[in-house]
């Protein structure tokens, strides 16, 4: 029988003639056979197995090798011999993987058999070095499922951790391109390895899994041209347990052995893990590792792996058995990399067609998918806004998907944010403070420079200021405008909690103002107004005349080379002075309008200045005695106001003095008194106006400000047309209403009595709105049209219309004297917002007009606060200001900002939207955009050094407990462990017997 049995090998009978003859030589072993036969037909069929050149051989040998064993089991036991297992695992045979096949089933037949236990053996101690020797998948494949059935073969005690480090390695080599399986089978094998790892790992120490973790990473981190690990670790992931995560990631994160380069590569790989089929918890791996990096500062590795593998992921949602670990990677990825608009634009060209595809795509996943994808969107188009050239198509595409609030959008990027990430640095205080809750960027202080900061942030809060700075031409002229330009640039889209304002600073600064100094805010605000409608408007100049601009001469023009001009030439240049013997109705009528008779003597258009905080106001002297009137019309600015005194000689638009105050002593506080202890102030004769609290209506103080007022004594007038120094009378009227009103109180005086310099503490209540009454002159045709808010009255000699203003900004001085102290401010956005009122409501009102529906309390803004300190804000409440000297005796408000209600509903926002200006404001020009990228990256560099730094000291002083830079192969016969060289990885040691890889 076992020589026909060999002769039929080689016949040329058809398959189904010799189908039929294997089923009969396999049936006969059922029969009594010689033991020699036995013999013969099991060695026989051992070789149509091993070395069959078909499958029809390699299954038929099979088939007559377990028909034969079965039956004749006690022949078979001598037969089936340790030197015969030896043989099938150790020799080189051309079918290892039906080899193993043979062996599993013998082990089936043995199994009860007093030989089955060595046999198991044989296996476990030559389990380790098999696996090296034959790296086939599906040899491996045969291999774990003989050791999944009987678990008695798998290696034991410290043999365990190098028998699963070695399935790791040879796994890691393993890859359906370079196999002759395809890839249903492929996955096949590699699951059932995964399964037997699972099955060591549920059984063993902890130890014993850290090992092979360590030997994951190392694999995972190489770099070799000639290797690159196959993706099919993925399938190890969903057998890790969870709790390792965190012990795993705080020692690979901070062992100061793991170099950039290979920890770049580990990520990439994992992230490469999401295309295995089913890969479960390899999202959580991955952001985990994200986060990890973030918690040490390692932000380089950061941005290289977003910028190399997001728009793979990207890709990954098309593919539905994959796309929600994809999804979750992805949404980290994207809302943590904040600094930079360049990982999100990676994906931008790509959205169209994943959103068609998952629009096309008629299953609850698909949809979900869709949904989360558009909060994603919606998230990163509010970070990085300003590119509509970009957005519009997307927000077309996804206009029908929810949109997330504001306050989930931003908690989503709180808390996916790297430097929100708290640190695993032991003892780690860091010089790079987290970015205020507000999202609102501070200014650093830059020696007494608090004057220049609260007036900056104050002014970067008026939205309509900062977009047209922000939209401001490039000119080489406006050198200021630039540099402010620059500083709301880092103001809306920095990334670190403090700008350091310090470019603007050389070129804003007065001359006058000394280095290291504390100055005046009021006068510091008005230097930079100044300049920026003076630079703007010599620039409109020569592009009129077409003259070529001298870089020379600009320089020299520069402020660090000019003396100290007068603040208020540019408002005199303006000035216009018109004597007439008519009286003052048709003295003005004649100008018709004073926008008219000052735009007659400046053609150019008006500078942003101008537009954004110039007014027009008339200054008419009528003398006493003829009746003649002479008027000036000029600009302004700001509005100084003084408390009242009586008379008002010290109340000019040039003057800072507080003048003789009615209020009591302890109202004055003198500066250069040692004792601290008040000095008297000189009492006036008219009684100052209170509020409800007793302290000054701040709408007084403007009525005030406008009453006229009688020149006479030694503040006599002197009339041309009497040509002698006569009584007369001053009267200001306000023509043209600015779009943001400054409004300055005159605290600071010095006292000639004690000839000392002091402050006045007088209370005085800051309403949410405010009434200006301006005047028009004309006839009714010519009266304005006014909405419900801006009540029109008609006068003597023309109309006037009460301009309805919103508080948005508060400059506080803390200390006794300009010269001193510390300047802070409160700001809100100052967008109105949309709000129902009564018409027909009795408010207060200012003399010859009706108050506007709602009173001082009224408010049309958003009742966002905000508390601008140098670098450091907060949220705040009006609350908080409005009564900032009741609290700190020494705090005051000095420079207010009002924000003009338009009538215009369309210029409105709802009383709950977010207002974010990097979306309010027009997209930033490329070199303002690059220069903010740089710096956000170069401040990721900066505390990414900081923690290195600090890492590196204190690996030269302590030695970690368990490093996972050290790896070490128990198994590893006469070698030394791996080194530390270039692309070790980190972990060293890798086995290097049999199979191995060389990096």
């Amino acid at each position: 029988m076992d020589k026909i049995f060999c002769g039929f090998r080689t016949s040329k009978h058809p398959e189904a003639v010799k189908r039929e003859l294997i089923r009969r030589i396999a049936d006969t072993g059922s029969k009594p056979q010689h033991e020699d036969t036995i013999n013969n037909m099991l060695q026989e069929a051992v070789l149509w197995v091993t070395d069959g050149s078909s499958e029809f051989e390699e299954n038929s040998g099979m088939h007559v090798y377990t028909s034969w064993a079965k039956s004749n089991r006690a022949t078979f036991e001598n037969f089936f011999t340790k030197d015969f297992l030896l043989h099938l695992l150790c020799d080189r045979l051309q079918n290892s993987s039906k080899a193993i096949t043979l062996v599993h089933d013998s082990m089936h037949i043995l199994q009860g058999t007093s030989s089955f236990l060595s046999l198991c053996h044989i296996i476990e101690v030559k389990a380790i070095s098999f696996v090296r020797e034959h790296p086939n998948i599906l040899t491996l494949k045969a291999f774990c499922q003989l050791m999944l059935e009987f678990r008695e073969c798998i290696p034991k005690g410290a043999f365990t951790s190098t028998f699963c480090t070695t399935l790791v390695q040879v796994m890691s080599a393993a890859s359906s391109e370079n196999s002759q399986e395809n890839p249903d089978q492929f996955v096949l094998a590699v699951s059932v390895i995964a399964q037997l790892l699972n099955h060591i790992w549920q059984n063993a120490s902890t130890e014993t899994i850290l090992q092979s973790l360590k030997m994951i990473f190392r694999v995972i981190s190489v770099i070799d041209e000639d290797f690159e690990p196959s993706i099919s670790l993925g399938a190890l992931v969903k057998y890790i347990p969870l709790k390792f995560i965190t012990t795993v990631i705080k020692n690979v994160v901070a062992d100061g052995g793991v170099q950039d380069t290979n920890m770049t590569a580990a990520l990439i790989r994992m992230i490469d893990w999401l295309r295995w089929p089913s890969s479960q918890n390899v999202d959580q791996w991955v952001v985990a590792f994200l986060r990890g990096l973030a918690t040490v500062h390692k932000y380089t590795i950061l941005v290289n792996v977003t910028e190399s593998k997001v728009d793979q992921v990207f890709d990954m949602l098309q593919y539905p058995g994959i796309r929600d670990p994809a999804m979750k990677v992805l949404e980290h990825m994207l809302l943590s990399f904040q600094h930079s608009p360049v990982a999100f634009h990676q994906i931008v060209d790509q959205v169209p067609s994943i959103v068609k595809l998952l629009r096309c795509e008629n299953s609850y996943g698909a949809q979900e998918c869709l949904a989360k994808l558009g909060e994603l969107l919606h998230c990163l188009m509010f970070l990085h806004a300003g590119f509509p050239d970009l957005y519009d198509p997307i927000l077309e595409l996804i206009k029908d998907l929810a949109k997330p609030s504001a306050g989930l959008i931003k908690l989503r990027l709180a808390e996916n944010k790297w430097t929100a990430q708290k640190t695993e640095i032991t003892g780690y205080v860091s010089k790079f403070q987290p970015k205020s809750e507000t999202g609102k960027t501070g200014l650093i202080n830059l020696g007494n420079t608090c004057y220049m900061n609260s007036i900056l942030q104050a002014l970067y809060m008026c939205d309509s200021f900062r977009r047209d700075v922000l939209d401001f031409a490039p000119n080489a002229q406006c050198r200021l405008i630039l540099k402010l330009q620059q500083t709301f640039a880092f103001l809306s889209h920095s990334q670190r909690a403090a700008y350091a304002p310090g470019p603007l600073l050389k070129v804003a600064r007065p001359p006058w103002f000394s280095s290291g100094h504390q100055h005046d805010c009021s006068e510091f605000l008005r230097y930079l107004l100044d300049q920026l409608h003076e630079q703007e408007l010599a620039a409109m100049k020569r592009r009129q005349e077409g003259d070529d601009f001298n870089q020379e001469q600009m320089e020299m023009s520069s402020p660090e080379h000019v003396s100290p001009p007068n603040i208020y030439k540019s408002r005199l240049r303006s000035a216009q002075i018109v004597n007439t013997d008519v009286p003052t109705k048709e003295a003005v009528s004649a100008e018709k309008t004073p926008i008219l008779g000052i735009r007659c003597l400046n053609t150019f258009d008006p500078t942003l200045v101008e537009r954004t905080f110039g007014g027009k106001m008339i200054t008419t002297f009528k003398c006493l005695k003829c009746n003649n009137e002479s008027s000036r019309i000029e600009s302004f600015t700001d509005i100084p106001l003084a408390f009242p005194d009586g008379s008002k000689e010290n109340i000019t638009s040039s003057s800072l003095i507080g003048g003789k105050s009615m209020v009591q002593t302890s109202d004055v506080v003198d500066q250069d008194s040692a004792d601290g202890h008040n000095v008297e102030a000189d009492a006036g004769t008219t009684k100052s106006p209170e509020g409800s609290d007793g302290g000054i209506r701040l709408n007084d103080l403007v009525q005030y400000y406008l009453e006229p007022e009688k020149l006479e004594g030694d503040n006599q007038y002197k009339c041309d047309k009497c040509n002698s120094l006569q009584d007369a009378e001053r009267c200001l009227k306000i023509t043209q209403a600015p779009n943001y009103l400054i409004v300055t109180l005159l605290r600071f005086s010095y006292n000639i009595k004690t000839q000392s310099r002091s402050k006045l503490f007088t209370e005085v209540s800051y309403p949410k709105s405010l009434q200006l009454p301006v005047h028009c002159c004309g006839t009714d045709s010519d009266m304005p049209l006014a909405s419900p808010r801006c009540k029109v009255s008609k006068s003597d000699d023309g109309y006037c219309q009460n301009m309805l203003y919103g508080l948005c900004g508060v400059v506080v001085h803390s200390g006794t004297s300009s010269e001193c102290g510390h300047y802070y401010s409160y700001a809100r956005h100052s967008l109105p917002v949309q709000q129902k009122h009564n018409c027909d409501m009795e408010t207060d009102s200012l003399p010859g007009s009706q108050g506007p529906p709602g009173g001082e309390d009224t408010d049309y803004l958003q009742d966002k606060w905000y508390l601008f300190n140098d670098s450091h804000v907060i949220y705040s409440s009006y609350s908080s200001f409005s009564n900032v000297t009741k609290r700190f005796g020494r705090d005051t408000a000095y420079v207010l900002l009002y924000r003009k209600i338009d009538a215009d509903p369309s210029t409105r926002i709802d009383l709950n939207e977010s207002i974010h200006p990097a979306v309010l404001d027009s997209p930033l020009r490329t070199d303002l955009r690059d220069q903010v990228a740089k710096d956000n990256a170069r401040y990721l560099q900066e505390q990414e050094l900081e923690a290195r730094t600090l890492a590196a000291r204190r690996t030269v002083n302590t030695k970690p407990l368990n490093s996972w830079y050290k790896y070490e192969d128990s198994d590893d016969q006469g070698g030394s462990p791996g080194g530390c060289g270039p692309g070790g990885g980190g972990f060293g040691g890798m086995d290097t017997s049999g199979s191995r890889f060389v990096y």
